[in-house]
């Protein structure tokens, strides 16, 4: 429910205040003001963005054949590498599916629920039927990540949507009931743009930033351009980004409680 999601929000933000970028981010969404005039392409490929910051294919990396090929070439860009240490994305194979995760949770608790089960329970359902017939409550979810800074919300596809190129990424909020899925972005695209720009806008971590300086990037605040095509995700999260070739600047924006706008331009 949105209770749930609002408290989701509050507690990312009260962990970014507490590990804030040096560089501060706007409070305002309006046009790039000074610097260098720059013509972003929008249209850029999230793994194009990926070879352009360094992350290119880590050949140790075995593609999970459950999962669509944009999944699979964005882990193998992101397995192993430093900028993703703190990111909403598992950048190894997913584990594990929701039915896995709440067959744990029935099977640790089993002796409580023969004896204390109460109707209301949200796992009530799951405790009184088979797994095999879960599918008359809820779909199967294959995890593909969860929020690093507060624990607190998992990523999944339905795993009838795992033959899909680009499908629709879900949440689920701890506070939640299994039944409780909702989408969280339109389509996978979507998410790992997503994933993406909260690293390089530090959203909670400024991870981002301490591994892009160190491999010669610089970052600059700025306003987001006036006709930046935001991605929107849940509640009143979007994001964008884009790549000026000619001044080799990544553009990346989040726009939440804040909106947060940052050129990253390449040394040299």
């Amino acid at each position: 429910d949105l209770l749930s999601i609002f408290f989701y929000y509050s507690v990312r933000a009260a962990k970014s205040n507490q590990v804030r970028l040096e560089i501060s981010a706007t409070d305002s969404c309006g046009p790039i003001e000074g610097g260098k005039n720059m013509a972003f392409h929008y249209d850029i490929s999230v793994l194009e963005l990926l070879d352009i910051l360094g992350c290119q294919p880590n050949p140790d990396y075995q593609p999970d054949p459950r999962l669509p090929a944009l999944l699979n070439d964005f882990l193998s860009r992101a397995y192993n590498s430093p900028l993703f240490k703190t990111a909403d994305i598992w950048t190894k194979h997913p584990a594990w599916t929701s039915y896995e995760v709440l067959e744990e949770r029935i099977e640790e608790d089993r002796e409580f629920y023969e004896e204390h089960l109460e109707e209301d329970d949200p796992l009530a359902p799951f405790f009184k039927l088979p797994k095999e017939q879960w599918s008359t409550l809820v779909e199967n979810y294959l995890e593909i990540g969860s929020d690093y800074a507060a624990g607190v919300v998992e990523f999944g596809i339905r795993e009838g949507d795992l033959g899909q190129a680009d499908p629709v990424v879900y949440m689920l909020h701890e506070e939640d009931a299994p039944t409780g899925w909702k989408q969280f972005a339109p389509n996978l695209t979507s998410y790992l743009k997503y994933v993406l720009c909260a690293i390089l806008c530090g959203e909670c971590y400024h991870t981002g930033q301490n591994v892009l300086e160190k491999a010669g990037w610089t970052y600059t605040a700025c306003e987001k351009p006036a006709d930046a095509p935001m991605i929107p995700c849940i509640f009143d999260l979007a994001v964008c980004c884009g790549y000026d070739p000619d001044t080799k600047t990544v553009l990346a924006i989040l726009s939440d409680a804040k909106c947060k706008a940052y050129q990253i331009t390449k040394e040299g």
